[in-house]
């Protein structure tokens, strides 16, 4: 296994950690972990992701693993949406709709690009970004449904989802890349300094986020153990098993598999709580999925990649 990649996932594990004691010492509180939150997914990760077409040279074969990624993570969340849907027929109304979002998003926006530029250099935040089109539309989308545990379209959701920062940044960096503009260097290397903030402000947000657990709870809920083996080793297996099927090329199962082993997506318990579902199970699977990555990616990627 390439130590490069062991020694990123424990050094994010390890900003994690900041976060963590910046929020037990009483430095940072929920209201500044909010203003940070708004500066990484409207400022930061947009302009890691435009950066990402700027240093990246001009290639068709990246072009045409771009594409295979983003029909392959559409498909790949329909079979998600699909499996959660029956996986938790069983399960309360309250806890339902955070059970299928965790299942279904994973934190490929914090962790994701991080990982994958230590697997695949630039070329890997740009994959990372197509990945992130196809999982925006469906959290802003069926997302939503499923927290509110509500039935029908949500076209104002898809609308919202097709705004959205990241993806704003990925059609700007896709003609900058496309037509081969060149920046002038003071602005590239601006956005440059700003983007490369994204992984260690992430990181240090979710330790912020974690810091409420109370760790006598968090060993207490079946629902979160049976989450956590879903989200963590079924839903890359189920992901590997379409991908193989489907003739994907090493590449894109690489990407696709590798995100969607990433842990549930730090913001399910903002939107759990925003749309009446329960939080607390969301900030409990995030705790235990963020940890327990230290050991799952390495694996995953060692088998994948």
């Amino acid at each position: 296994m390439n130590n490069n990649v062991l020694n990123q996932v424990l050094m994010l594990f390890l900003m994690l950690l900041v976060g963590i004691y910046a929020s037990k010492m009483k430095y940072i509180d929920k209201k500044m972990n909010a203003g940070l939150s708004n500066l990484l997914l409207k400022i930061t990760l947009p302009l890691l992701i435009i950066n990402s077409f700027i240093t990246m040279k001009f290639s068709k074969s990246v072009l045409n693993v771009g594409e295979d990624i983003l029909l392959y993570t559409l498909i790949i969340h329909i079979v998600l949406v699909l499996f959660s849907k029956f996986a938790y027929m069983k399960v309360n109304d309250a806890q339902k709709g955070i059970s299928k979002f965790v299942t279904v998003f994973s934190n490929s926006g914090f962790m994701g690009y991080p990982v994958l530029r230590s697997i695949y250099g630039e070329n890997g935040v740009f994959y990372c970004a197509i990945f992130g089109i196809i999982l925006n539309l469906f959290m802003f989308s069926y997302g939503i449904m499923a927290l509110k545990n509500t039935k029908g379209n949500s076209l104002k959701e898809l609308k919202r989802a097709a705004v959205n920062p990241s993806i704003i940044a990925t059609v700007i960096g896709f003609f900058i890349f496309i037509l081969k503009i060149k920046l002038p260097h003071l602005i590239a290397l601006s956005i440059n300094s700003v983007g490369s903030m994204t992984s260690p402000l992430s990181m240090i947000i979710v330790g912020i986020m974690l810091a409420d657990i109370n760790l006598s709870d968090l060993f207490k809920d079946k629902l979160v153990y049976i989450l956590t083996i879903v989200k963590l080793l079924i839903v890359p297996a189920i992901t590997f098993v379409v991908l193989k099927l489907l003739n994907a090329n090493q590449t894109v199962i690489g990407v696709i598999v590798v995100l969607e082993a990433m842990p549930a997506a730090s913001n399910a318990a903002v939107m759990s709580l925003q749309y009446g579902s329960d939080e607390n199970v969301a900030l409990k699977h995030i705790f235990i999925t963020t940890v327990l990555s230290i050991i799952i990616i390495p694996l995953v990627i060692k088998l994948v990649v």
